[in-house]
């Protein structure tokens, strides 16, 4: 099979390899349609190191072989949605349900001899527990948002959105509108706080219901304006920095919720007061990864007209050109590039 391979940063080589060997407890999925998400731009852009690299993990296609010790119900043919991630069922964390902590959680080599998740190819193997039906109305296309909705959707579990909340969504990229897009799904009104304008706009188009400039605006003053003086119930950094997460943390509200969702590096560590906690009762919390629920959740969340989802597919490139894509990714107005397999 073909495999898009990083051997440096810079640099992707579309190479020649053996399809993986198949375990009796495995599926073996033709791939359709992969997503660029920014853990491959970290590698392409040299700011994750590992090489060589085999990126790929938002992956949609259709099921080509099922193993013997399969237990679910999968036949050829199947439309499914690949989140792989080790899940041992048995270490402590597992058996609390935090599966998405899962000690024995390790990184596998799809392609034998190359680190990483191994999306970006022809054909991609999967343990039974990691291959998840959707609806076969689903385009490829928008099944590669799967793995997107499900993190996204844990995020929310944790912060226990609900309705009549205000949320407070920092960056609107494309996690950021996938944020909005859940919030608003739950019935809350979502302000969304991204210092680029065409984002602004774009939050918006999407159904935010207020919008606020960081950089030119004072947040706190605009939150409290916006919720008589309360501040926001719930609150999610996407982007931004240690700005951003301090603007989120003054904007909210008695026994406010923030989660820190992003990545941040090391200039980002911050400081609260105290008192905060104290007398505020707030929670500053974070996530990672997805859950067994949340995957079920996101699978069910594709079929739903009522969320505009493809507009989140802003490109499409066949998979020759995906060194073009993933420089596409880093567009302002891109929100998820796609490679097509087909």
């Amino acid at each position: 099979m073909k495999a898009a391979i990083m051997p440096e940063a810079g640099k992707i080589d579309l190479i020649d390899v053996e399809i993986p060997q198949m375990q009796e407890d495995e599926i073996l999925v033709k791939v359709k349609a992969v997503g660029i998400c920014t853990f491959e731009q970290g590698f392409y852009y040299g700011k994750s190191k590992g090489f060589p690299f085999a990126g790929g993990h938002e992956i949609c296609g259709v099921v080509e072989k099922v193993g013997a010790k399969v237990s679910q119900k999968f036949k050829e043919g199947d439309k499914v949605v690949v989140l792989s991630l080790t899940r041992c069922g048995e270490c402590y964390y597992c058996r609390k349900g935090y599966d998405n902590q899962c000690e024995n959680a390790k990184d596998t080599q799809k392609i034998k001899g190359i680190d990483g998740p191994g999306g970006f190819a022809e054909y991609f193997v999967a343990k039974g527990y990691e291959v998840f039906k959707i609806d076969e109305s689903v385009p490829y296309e928008r099944g590669i948002l799967a793995e997107p909705l499900a993190c996204v959707t844990h995020s929310l579990n944790v912060a226990n959105v609900n309705s009549g909340d205000y949320a407070l969504v920092c960056g609107a990229g494309a996690m950021g509108i996938i944020h909005l897009l859940l919030a608003k799904l739950r019935g809350a009104k979502v302000i969304v706080s991204e210092p680029n304008e065409l984002r602004r706009k774009k939050a918006l188009e999407f159904g935010a219901d207020y919008v606020v400039d960081p950089i030119n605006e004072n947040l706190e003053e605009v939150v409290h304006d916006i919720t008589d003086g309360r501040g926001v119930e719930k609150a999610f950094f996407t982007a931004g920095g240690k700005a951003a997460i301090e603007g989120a943390i003054s904007a909210l509200a008695i026994r406010g919720v923030l989660v820190i969702y992003g990545g941040t590096g090391a200039n980002d560590c911050f400081t609260v007061d105290p008192k905060m906690f104290h007398y505020k009762e707030v929670t500053i919390t974070g996530v990672t990864k997805h859950t067994k629920e949340s995957i079920r959740v996101a699978t069910e969340l594709l079929s739903l007209k009522e969320l505009p989802l493809d507009k989140l597919i802003t490109s499409q490139f066949p998979f020759d050109k995906i060194e073009d894509a993933i420089k596409e990714a880093k567009s302002i107005t891109s929100y998820r590039p796609i490679v097509k397999m087909y």
